[in-house]
């Protein structure tokens, strides 16, 4: 399993020996000021056994003939796993109910050449609070989708295993789940060895003044205002305090992120960046967007205050929907 082991230790990403990561686009990699706290770990390839049992989070379900389920899973192990749930869907199965989106389980895992087996699940964290309001249910969505497609299959994957189990048990709680999901935005980049540079001009190489500039998701950076790139129309406007929160962000933890405030126009710029970054890195937009944005377009949206709508039966319709 050739390829690189991403480490953060502190100071920044470091490559070596066999993994597993998101492929870059290019030659061109920036990685600054890499995993904070939790996140300081390995991620290496690894060989697994014929049968396991581990623990994951269900981040994609959909039906599979008349009773059977096909299930994707990230796990800190065994990176991303989809099988199928035999009878899952039938009534009294004994699977079903804890392989629902978004929840934290331990599972026993039977490898085959296609889908592999799945038995024996329980239930660690049903992320309840998420399923009774539909927009912490659409924007722990989000952050799920990318969990998936920033995973690979058979590689060891334990900080961002943990970057999803944080940032789920955060949305279903806070009172600012919009900083959530910038934070877990950023930490993945970091993670996956693209973090954002917000110190020097990705054009130049000059250290920044403090003023306002311009970001380049191309280029994985803010530009100075002065030195932008010919023939470069996708450059994002970085205010002087959205870059402050940026850097904030790059440097803090979920709790910290947590109590961030910003102001309207602040919160749009951090939001488009990370964005954009996000979708240079895997060359698409993510399907969750679309169901995000429509929750927050609906009249009397909270904006992001936590006080959303509560709607366990919108959010129930809203995941069966998601699973097929």
């Amino acid at each position: 399993m050739a390829g690189d082991v991403l480490a953060y230790s502190g100071g920044g990403a470091v490559l070596s020996g066999d993994c597993h990561v998101v492929p870059p686009r290019n030659d061109r990699s920036l990685r600054n000021d890499g995993g904070v706290g939790r996140y300081d770990c390995a991620m290496t390839s690894k060989r697994r056994p014929v049968t396991y049992t581990t623990d994951a989070v269900v981040v994609r379900s959909s039906n599979l003939g008349e009773a059977d389920r096909i299930i994707t899973l990230v796990t800190p192990l065994h990176g991303l796993i989809r099988g199928v749930a035999k009878a899952a869907r039938k009534p009294g199965s004994k699977l079903g109910g804890h392989l629902d989106l978004l929840r934290l389980v331990s599972v026993s895992v039977r490898e085959t050449r296609t889908l592999h087996g799945f038995s024996q699940v329980s239930t660690i964290d049903g992320f309840r609070g998420l399923r009774d309001d539909l927009d912490r249910f659409s924007l722990a969505s989000y952050i799920s989708e990318m969990a998936e497609k920033f995973s690979v299959e058979n590689g060891t994957n334990q900080p961002l295993f943990r970057l999803l189990t944080d940032g789920l048990g955060a949305l279903e709680k806070t009172e600012n789940p919009e900083m959530v999901i910038h934070f877990f935005e950023m930490r993945l980049l970091q993670l996956s060895g693209f973090a954002p540079e917000l110190s020097r001009c990705v054009e130049t190489g000059v250290e920044l003044e403090p003023a306002n500039h311009l970001y380049s998701a191309e280029r994985g950076g803010l530009v100075n205002s002065e030195s932008r790139p010919v023939g470069e129309s996708a450059l994002l406007p970085a205010s002087l305090n959205t870059i402050k929160l940026l850097r904030f962000l790059s440097r803090t933890d979920v709790n910290q992120a947590e109590h961030m405030k910003a102001g309207e126009d602040e919160a749009r710029q951090i939001s488009r960046i990370l964005r954009a970054q996000i979708h240079h890195v895997l060359d698409r937009g993510l399907r969750s967007e679309a169901f995000m944005d429509e929750v927050r377009a609906r009249p009397g949206h909270a904006n992001g205050n936590g006080n959303g709508s509560r709607d366990s039966q919108s959010s129930s319709r809203s995941e069966r929907s998601s699973s097929s």
